[in-house]
C-alpha cells in the first residue's frame, strides 16, 4: 500500500494524473471521431479495440482505417499512445531511483553520526563500524 502511495505522489508531483486523465478522455473522444470517419468500422466497441491496439502499439489488426480523416485521428492515437507507454516506465525507474536514493541518505546519516561519536567508541565498535562502511559499500 505504501508503494501505491507513493506512486501516487510521483504521478501528481510529474502531474501525470492530468496526462493519465487526458489520455483517457482522448482515447474515447478519438475513438469515436474514428468511428464516424471510417465506414469500415461498424460500431464503437470495433472503434474502442482498434484504438486499443493503436494506442499500445500492439497492431493486432483486427480493423484498419481507410479513410484519411480516420487515419488522421488514428496517427495522433498511437502518437499518444507512445508518450503514455513511454510516461509509466519513466515512472517507475523514478520511483526505483528515489527508493535507492533514500537508502543511501539513511546510511550515510547513520554512518556520519557514528564517525562523530568516534573518540568515545570502543576499539570493538570501531571495528564494527569499519565492517559495516565496507559492508554497505560493496552493495
Amino acid at each position: 500500500m505504501k508503494t501505491i502511495r507513493e506512486y501516487w505522489l510521483m504521478i501528481k508531483k510529474t502531474h501525470g494524473d492530468k496526462l493519465l486523465l487526458g489520455f483517457v478522455i482522448f482515447y474515447f473522444a478519438d475513438c469515436w471521431i474514428i468511428m464516424l470517419c471510417d465506414p469500415a468500422l461498424e460500431n464503437y466497441g470495433d472503434a474502442l479495440w482498434m484504438g486499443f491496439s493503436v494506442a499500445t502499439t500492439i497492431g493486432l489488426g483486427d480493423y484498419s482505417v481507410t479513410a484519411s480523416s480516420a487515419r488522421f485521428f488514428t496517427i495522433l492515437l498511437g502518437v499518444y499512445g507512445c508518450v503514455m507507454e513511454a510516461y509509466i516506465p519513466g515512472l517507475i525507474a523514478s520511483y526505483y531511483l528515489q527508493s535507492l536514493s533514500r537508502r543511501r541518505d539513511a546510511i550515510v546519516r547513520k554512518h556520519l553520526n557514528d564517525l562523530q561519536n568516534l573518540d568515545s567508541m570502543t576499539q570493538q565498535e570501531k571495528r564494527n563500524l569499519s565492517l559495516s562502511i565496507r559492508k554497505e559499500g560493496t552493495r
